[in-house]
């Protein structure tokens, strides 16, 4: 039986929790119906002190111990939450928190916890991962750390940081799929109907929600407008022209307000789409790099190993691991 701890503060987030609890428990639940009994995951969860711990959408939960008591665990793990930062105002909690850390096979931070590991010295030279929001906040405040704000997860010696909130699951069936084999974490993945996520180091950008966040009010309509006409070319000066802007003044504008080209924004919807192609149906590569604007496969697979670091077949592949 591996050990699990996990550090509950008010207001973290409880999809941080319960999302790798879950993991952990249908772990565990596969093995009993097996008949396995010496194999699964036991949870327990600490706190700065005892008692009730109320996260930030209303649900209690008891801390059973304090954190850094007890005996050393296999996966000690620190979720995000608005009361993250609260945490790192606590010294004596962040010294708990260090202590327990240092006897942990595993340490591992979900979405923002990354922000406690730092403070905690626990991250100090490693390559590390939060939710995209606050990852240039935490290599502004942390200059020492590695920050790639794409990947879904990242291990770093026995140290683990996860993106935002729900790729702490995804973090949490590596985790088993290291214990016990990635037939259990197939398994897993099938019941709580979710892909087997890539594993480390890849991107995790989402084009729908990250890019909008970049556009902004001034060029959300554009935004939209990218999406809906996809497949066409997408010149600078179509989008100029959507825009009403010399297509000079628009790339100039574009640039300053998202901080990436143009081109690059609309490569970036692409494979967005693509991705979503890829994930949830079975059309022709060819086919898909056609709906995607990409014109042609080749010009398609040059932009995911450019991005991504694998081919859309790859991708395509891993994604489906569990259909």
């Amino acid at each position: 039986m591996k050990t699990v701890e996990i550090v509950l503060f008010d207001n973290a987030n409880g999809l941080d929790i319960t999302g790798p609890l879950e993991v952990f428990s249908v772990a565990t639940k596969l093995f009993r119906r097996k008949e396995v009994s010496n194999k699964g995951y036991t949870v327990t969860f600490s706190g700065n002190k005892t008692g009730l711990t109320t996260l930030s959408s209303g649900l209690k939960i008891q801390a059973e111990m304090v954190t850094g008591a007890g005996s050393a665990t296999d996966n000690f793990i620190i979720p995000g939450g608005l009361g993250v930062d609260k945490v790192c105002e606590t010294p004596q909690f962040i010294h708990q928190i260090k202590q327990k850390a240092t006897t942990s096979k595993r340490t591992v931070s979900i979405c923002t916890g990354a922000f406690i590991l730092a403070k905690s010295g626990l991250l100090q030279g490693k390559s590390c991962t939060t939710h995209w929001s606050r990852a240039a906040e935490l290599a502004k405040q942390y200059p020492d750390l590695n920050v790639k704000p794409d990947a879904i997860f990242i291990k770093d010696g026995n140290t683990y940081t996860s993106a935002g909130v729900t790729a702490g699951i995804d973090l949490a069936l590596a985790l088993v799929e290291q214990d016990y084999g990635s037939r259990i974490a197939i398994e897993i993945a099938r019941i709580l109907v979710l892909y087997m996520r890539r594993t480390g180091g890849q991107s995790q950008f989402s084009a729908p929600i990250e890019l909008r966040s970049k556009a902004g009010e001034e060029f959300s309509k554009l935004h939209d407008w990218i999406l809906e006409n996809i497949e066409s070319p997408l010149l600078i000066e179509d989008l100029a022209e959507y825009c009403a802007m010399s297509p000079r003044n628009f790339s100039r504008n574009f640039t300053e307000k998202t901080g990436i080209t143009p081109g690059k924004y609309v490569e970036l919807m692409r494979l967005g789409k693509a991705r979503e192609l890829l994930e949830s149906g079975k059309q022709a590569i060819d086919i898909i790099a056609r709906k995607c604007g990409f014109q042609r496969e080749g010009r398609m697979r040059r932009a995911f190993i450019r991005t991504l670091g694998v081919t859309p077949s790859q991708y395509r592949t891993h994604f489906n691991k569990n259909s």
